[in-house]
C-alpha cells in the first residue's frame, strides 16, 4: 500500500467515523413518545447497528476492502480464546458485586421491566436478539472499522483513537462504568489488533452484558 493509499484510508476513515458517530446520537433522539418500551428500544440497537456496522461494511465495500478489514476473521483466532476467558473472569466479580448498589440496578437491564409485568419474556427475547446484534456493530466499527482501518498508519496508536469516543459514548453510563471502558477500550482493542478479528471481543461483551442482565433481574425478583 502506498503512501497516498495509506493517506486516503485513514481520512475515508476518519470521515466515515465523524458521520457515523453522529448518526448514531441522532437516531436515539428519533424515536417517537406514542411507541411501546420495545419499539423504542429496538429502534435505538437499530440505529447503532445501521451507523456502527451497515455504513462501515459499505464503505469498506466501495473503497475495494474486504470483510477482514473490519476484523470478520474467524480462521486462526482460536489461539486468543484463554485470554478472553481470562478477561471474563477478572470482570464478572465486579460486574456481580456492582449489580448490589441502587445506580446498577436502576440501570440494568436496559430494557425497562418491573414485577408482575405481563409478556415480560417475550419482550426480553426480542430485545436481547437485537442487543446482542449491537455489540457486533460496537465491536466492528470500534476495534474493527477504526482500529484496524487506522492500523497501517498509527499503528498501535489507533487504539488510544479509538478509544477516544468509545469513552464518549459511555458518558451516559454510570461513572465507573464510563471509566471501565477507557481500560476495555485499550484491551479489546489491543487484542484486536493482533488478532486482526473482533469476534471474540464481541463474545465477551455478549457474556458481560448477559451477566449484568441476569444479575439485576435476579435482585429484581424475576430469577430468585
Amino acid at each position: 500500500m502506498t503512501v497516498d493509499a495509506r493517506q486516503r484510508r485513514v481520512i475515508i476513515v476518519l470521515a466515515t467515523a465523524l458521520v457515523c458517530l453522529w448518526g448514531a446520537r441522532f437516531g436515539q433522539n428519533l424515536a417517537d413518545d406514542s411507541w411501546t418500551h420495545l419499539t423504542q428500544m429496538c429502534f435505538w440497537a437499530g440505529t447503532q447497528i445501521f451507523f456502527y456496522l451497515v455504513v462501515p461494511f459499505v464503505v469498506v465495500r466501495l473503497s475495494g476492502g474486504n470483510r477482514r478489514d473490519l476484523g470478520w476473521r474467524i480462521s486462526g483466532t482460536a489461539e486468543h480464546a484463554r485470554t478472553y476467558l481470562v478477561l471474563f473472569a477478572i470482570g464478572a466479580p465486579f460486574v456481580i458485586a456492582a449489580s448490589w448498589f441502587a445506580e446498577f440496578q436502576s440501570r440494568y437491564p436496559l430494557f425497562d421491566v418491573v414485577p408482575g409485568q405481563s409478556g415480560v419474556w417475550g419482550d426480553l427475547s426480542v430485545w436481547w436478539a437485537f442487543y446482542a446484534l449491537q455489540f457486533v456493530a460496537v465491536e466492528t466499527f470500534f476495534r474493527g472499522f477504526l482500529v484496524l482501518g487506522l492500523a497501517d498508519v498509527l499503528g498501535s496508536t489507533a487504539v488510544l483513537v479509538a478509544t477516544v469516543p468509545y469513552l464518549m459514548i459511555h458518558f451516559v453510563k454510570p461513572p465507573l462504568e464510563a471509566a471501565a471502558s477507557i481500560v476495555g477500550g485499550i484491551v479489546m482493542g489491543t487484542l484486536a489488533l493482533r488478532s486482526r478479528s473482533i469476534w471474540w471481543g464481541v463474545a465477551l461483551h455478549v457474556a458481560i452484558a448477559a451477566l449484568m442482565d441476569v444479575m439485576s433481574l435476579g435482585h429484581k425478583g424475576f430469577l430468585w
